[in-house]
């Protein structure tokens, strides 16, 4: 089963390499990455959609984003689940109002 997490993060690459390297590193399984750039500015909406796991829940990677540095109000993205989204990296460059 796919989930996918929403976080607001400060715009740039450190953040997200922050993010991919802890969820790596605590071996969950990044099926997806969007990262688009908020209208407020120095911030981008970060969305990871990772493959949930009996023993690595969603609620487990939201605590290991919490103690990233750059990286805030993250929640459970509960609109479009993302089940079709292929396994790459997409940096969006378009300007989006941040929730």
């Amino acid at each position: 089963m796919y989930k996918t997490i929403s976080a607001k993060v400060e715009h740039g690459i450190d953040a997200l390499v922050r993010v991919t390297n802890t969820l790596r590193r605590k071996e969950f399984k990044i099926r997806g990455i969007v990262m688009e750039e908020c209208e407020i500015g120095g911030y981008s909406d970060l969305r990871i959609t990772i493959e949930e796991y009996s023993n690595l829940g969603i609620e487990q990677a939201m605590m290991q984003l919490r103690k990233i540095i750059n990286v805030y109000e993250i929640e459970e993205f509960k609109g479009n689940q993302m089940k079709d989204m292929a396994p790459t990296l997409e940096i969006v460059p378009s300007v989006a109002a941040c929730e």
